[in-house]
């Protein structure tokens, strides 16, 4: 009788442990399932997700890291920059705006921490001269460009710099590829040749539109590859701890004053302004490229070249929404779909 018994209890106490675990498994699940709408407080407690708290948590997030609000400040401001320029081509010269440009970028002289200076070596100073040349003859490639092209495609090109950066920073700096970033590379060159539209490969070689837009993309790439040295020297300061932004604004200055200058006395041209309206977009367009350089050299200070480059790149969007806007620029289907390849090719660097 014992030998029956005792099975049975054995059985029975199995069954509870079992019904036991079930119940908690149970329990378990229930919080694990819901754990999308609730977060459990340190005192056990749970909290309702609230998309507000979310958005607030971002924040902080950027908040901490800042250099990426400065590179998201500086792709904004690009993205008005040439939205400006795009909505005068028609009747003020980039030349001119380019030479205004250069007078803004100036003003900060009285900024500059001169004391710093006796500290700087030569090469800190070819630095600093490349980077404020390289900036101006980029920027005014862009300008140019943008009087040929789709503002939005000629920003999509021209501010275009993760991928660059890498293969350049592979040769000059010595950084390593990955297969993942050659795969970008492919996502990235067929974004470059949606927008751009070669003649010789889309058509319309013949008709003068086309061929404009072709011209204006191949200059926008001379401009890209001038942002992509700047970038690099930039980056030479911030490793020597030399990164002066007031500074490297007045050397953008400078060459942004003499190279439209010189082109203007030879050309003896100078458009006048015919509204107020132009009168004020001209300065305000140098003031929104001094406010990004100023952004972007405190961006380097604090991140990673390829971190400052594809947040920039959110000058793409706002350089389309503004054409939009001021200057009714309705982009094409196969534009918007090259700068949709562009901006996910830049934004898959930070997933690497």
């Amino acid at each position: 009788m014992d030998r029956l018994v005792r099975p049975c209890e054995e059985f029975n106490s199995k069954n509870r442990t079992g019904d036991e675990e079930v119940v908690r498994l149970l329990e378990q699940g229930e919080d694990s399932g819901d754990s999308l709408s609730k977060k459990r407080e340190p005192d056990g407690s749970t909290k309702k997700f609230d998309i507000s708290n979310a958005a607030f948590g971002l924040l902080s997030a950027i908040s901490r890291r800042r250099g990426i609000f400065y590179a998201i400040i500086t792709g904004v401001f690009n993205g008005l920059q040439m939205a400006v320029v795009g909505w005068l081509r028609s009747s003020i010269s980039p030349y001119q705006i380019m030479f205004w440009r250069g007078i803004i970028y100036l003003l900060p002289v009285a900024f500059v921490s001169w004391d710093a200076g006796v500290d700087y070596t030569v090469a800190d100073m070819i630095y600093c001269i490349g980077f404020g040349f390289f900036n101006a003859l980029g920027i005014l490639l862009g300008f140019i460009s943008a009087q040929l092209a789709h503002v939005g495609n000629t920003t999509a090109i021209t501010f275009n710099l993760p991928i660059p950066a890498t293969i350049v920073g592979f040769f000059v700096l010595g950084e390593t590829i990955t297969r993942y970033d050659i795969l970008l590379f492919a996502i990235n060159l067929i974004g470059l040749v949606l927008v751009s539209k070669p003649p010789f490969i889309f058509g319309g070689a013949e008709d003068s539109l086309h061929f404009d837009e072709f011209l204006g993309a191949l200059i926008a790439v001379a401009g890209l590859l001038c942002l992509v040295i700047m970038v690099i020297f930039s980056r030479k300061l911030a490793y020597r701890q030399h990164s002066d932004p007031a500074l490297s604004t007045i050397t953008s200055g400078m060459p942004s004053l003499i190279l439209p200058a010189l082109v203007l006395l030879y050309t003896q041209t100078w458009d006048r302004p015919s509204t107020l309206l132009e009168m004020l977009a001209i300065p305000s367009a140098g003031i929104c490229g001094m406010i990004a350089n100023v952004f972007l050299i405190r961006a380097l200070k604090l991140e990673t070249v390829s971190v400052v480059s594809v947040t920039i790149t959110i000058s793409i969007p706002v350089s389309f929404l503004l054409g939009l806007v001021m200057v009714q620029e309705m982009p094409d289907l196969v534009s918007v779909l090259g700068a949709i390849f562009v901006f996910v090719s830049t934004c898959g660097c930070l997933l690497k």
